[in-house]
């Protein structure tokens, strides 16, 4: 049997930590880059009025040409920092910095160079890592340490401003740990609240107890067979566990009615979508996750609800779950309709492909299932639950109950 990873919800949580960090340290350095921007191409065009002016001017060429490469550069950055790489664009920035600023200014006024030195020592903790403040303080130190032993009467040892750059170090650090630490506890506070939402509604409803978090597993795994990757998984995770959460709004005597429902419980079945969608939406950190809750019930050929969503149109993280949820709810016990075997749910679920379901979900539930439970069966067997299925598919399908 092939073994299957489980997913560690602890370990989400990091990811997602890690990824809102990466996403506020990409915003900051974007914001700094910006500025450098501004900065340059003012003193481009401060350049490019003095060239004119006199065109032979000895340094008039050599400053356009060196705002050139810094504005080539400052655009390489962005784009490397807007594609991603995040921690390679803060290193490049801040190594450039450290490295240019000192051959502006003479050795005489070193000294100067400090309060512009002081921008990566801080800046590196909040765009690298915390722990980067240590490393641009050593470079500063030691560029400062090497031109006194270059030039040893140039300029007056400077101690205090060489412990202020220390003391920034630390201070940087120091907050960007806390910084980190508070977004890590935010996310898994969140968590903890979504988790209870999901326990919750599983305490009323005492005969899914258990589904939400059998499902989340199923559903992670399908999701990466089709290729979602990094925090769309999160988002699922969490549209999965909160999927029927809209139900908190439907009456009793409608939720837990063995038999079938009518047709005007049925209306008031289907509103339960809309509730997710009315709950969930006034939530900001939660819209990402709002597909599966509103979404789920939605079919292949447009004839869901409760939008009536058809193909392409249904979000993918929907289509996926839609499979998993009605694997479940066959194969699981439930009042309203006979459990089926998992042969008799699988063949139920490959009838309808492009049906209620996406074909290509289906293909890859398919193989995900026999994979995960082993089932192994011939061309005889596999036609006698293709028909079985079918035939209770039928009965099942006039009562409406597949899922509720």
């Amino acid at each position: 049997m092939k073994k299957i990873k489980i997913f560690d919800p602890e370990d989400q949580l990091n990811d997602y930590s890690q990824y809102l960090l990466l996403e506020y340290r990409q915003k900051l350095l974007r914001v700094l880059l910006f500025m450098c921007f501004g900065i340059i191409a003012v003193l481009t065009v401060v350049n490019l009025i003095e060239w004119v002016r006199d065109p032979l001017a000895e340094w008039g060429t050599y400053n356009l040409i060196s705002d050139g490469i810094a504005l080539g550069i400052l655009l390489f950055l962005y784009q490397a920092n807007r594609k991603g790489f995040v921690s390679l664009a803060g290193w490049l920035f801040g190594l450039i910095v450290i490295s240019t600023i000192p051959i502006s200014y003479p050795v005489s006024s070193i000294n100067q160079t400090f309060l512009i030195l002081a921008l990566p020592v801080a800046i590196s903790s909040f765009v690298i890592q915390p722990w980067a403040s240590f490393i641009f303080a050593c470079l500063v130190l030691i560029f400062y340490n090497f031109t006194l032993l270059q030039y040893p009467d140039a300029f007056q040892y400077d101690m205090y401003s060489l412990l202020a750059v220390c003391m920034l170090a630390v201070g940087s650090y120091l907050i960007s740990s806390i910084l980190n630490k508070a977004i890590s506890d935010a996310v898994r506070a969140y968590d903890e609240t979504i988790q209870g939402w999901a326990k919750a509604l599983e305490m009323r409803d005492s005969e899914t107890m258990g589904h939400s978090q059998r499902i989340v597993e199923l559903t992670l795994l399908l999701a990466r067979e089709l290729g979602v990757k990094g925090i769309d998984l999160f988002h699922i995770r969490r549209g999965a566990l909160l999927h029927d959460i809209g139900k908190m709004g439907i009456p009793d005597a409608i939720l837990h009615k063995p038999g079938r429902l009518s047709d005007e419980e049925w209306i008031i079945m289907r509103k339960h979508p809309v509730y997710a969608r009315d709950y969930l939406s006034r939530v900001a950190y939660l819209a990402s996750a709002l597909d599966i809750p509103y979404s789920h019930h939605e079919k292949w050929d447009g004839t869901g609800y409760p939008q009536g969503l058809k193909g392409g149109q249904i979000p993918i993280a929907a289509r996926i779950f839609a499979v998993v949820d009605v694997w479940d709810a066959l194969t699981s016990q439930r009042s309203y309709m006979e459990t089926w075997s998992k042969e008799q749910a699988l063949a139920y679920i490959q009838e309808q492909a492009g049906r209620q379901f996406d074909p290509r979900v289906v293909d890859a539930f398919i193989d995900l299932v026999k994979s995960k439970f082993e089932i192994q069966r011939s061309e005889d067997t596999h036609e006698d639950s293709v028909r079985d299925a079918k035939k209770t598919a039928i009965q099942v399908d006039s009562q409406r109950t597949i899922p509720r």
